[in-house]
């Protein structure tokens, strides 16, 4: 019997070539000697459904094309489906940050080898919930400046990359939060109150295209990696804060910026309601509460060369 993939694709992907790109694609595959199915995305949040039906359908593999937000709402049909599938990545989107840590190449062939000629390998997963929101996340979750910053990358239609990213900075160093106090409980242990600008949950290493936000992170190794900022930065302090964040300096900093691991982390914000995303997508825009907890092992990921 030939392997089956239903490969869910933004059609306006690969600067608005997504529907060409995904001909290609299965065409590629079924030269391979694979069935292979499109799903084509209607926009943002709508991959999660084709995938999990996908899943429920009998696909054996489910591929998400496209970027970190595809990729996001692909393993959340995936998980919510209940089903043993694998998954497959072939980076076309605009931010690729977990491809990247998963060792996948950006050409979409060689992307689309891994998966025909490999072996899939079981990954961790997060999961988070807030309030209102509950998701799943394969690289990482981000609180403060971070998504502040992010958010304002994604809002540039003329530019992408670290272009964007760079440009978003600036804008948010003109006016950066002032901080946020927070209780914080690893593992079921003593909470601690923190007053921080900013706060990463991973599962990976990088995010916003070149930011080492937890340098030390396996995607296999069952632990959030976290780092958190030890007081409120400004001017300057911010700038070599973010500097820090391209080689992940942070690590030895311990004057300014505290790092660990754990399985499951607890989140309450004292005052005002903290900004947040998951895989450099929105989660909640004031949060108050959240849980992040990582599941071990808990989906098969064709993966080429760890980062």
């Amino acid at each position: 019997m030939k392997p089956s993939a239903l490969v869910v694709i933004n059609p306006k992907a690969s600067k608005g070539k997504g529907e060409v790109k995904a001909k290609k694609i299965t065409e590629y595959f079924k030269n391979a000697g694979w069935n292979c199915t499109v799903a084509y995305t209607q926009g943002e949040g709508h991959a999660e459904k084709p995938a999990k039906r996908g899943a429920e359908n009998g696909f054996k593999t489910i591929i998400a094309a496209g970027g970190d937000g595809t990729v996001n709402e692909v393993i959340n049909g995936i998980m919510r489906s209940g089903k043993d599938v694998d998954m497959g990545i072939i980076p076309v989107g605009r931010g690729n940050d977990f491809a990247w840590i998963a060792g996948i190449p950006t050409d979409w062939k060689k992307a689309s080898d891994i998966i025909i000629k490999g072996n899939p390998t079981k990954t961790d997963v997060g999961h988070a919930k807030g309030k209102i929101a509950d998701k799943y996340f394969l690289n990482g979750m981000g609180f403060g400046f971070e998504p502040l910053v992010n958010f304002k990358a994604q809002s540039y239609k003329h530019i992408n990359g670290m272009a964007s990213y760079v440009a978003a900075f600036l804008s948010v160093l003109i006016n950066p939060p002032k901080g946020y106090e927070v209780s914080m409980t690893l593992d079921g242990g003593e909470s601690k109150i923190l007053k921080t600008q900013q706060i990463s949950m991973n599962n990976g290493r990088r995010m916003g295209s070149s930011f080492l936000m937890t340098p030390r992170a396996e995607i296999d190794d069952g632990l959030l990696d976290y780092m958190f900022t030890n007081h409120p930065l400004k001017g300057f302090g911010l700038i070599k804060m973010v500097l820090k964040f391209f080689k992940g300096a942070m690590v030895s900093d311990k004057e300014n910026f505290s790092y660990g691991n754990a399985r499951r982390v607890v989140i309450d914000v004292l005052g005002n309601g903290m900004i947040s995303h998951v895989d450099g997508e929105e989660f909640e825009r004031e949060g108050s509460h959240f849980e992040i907890e990582i599941l071990p092992l808990a989906v098969s990921l064709y993966r080429g060369d760890k980062k």
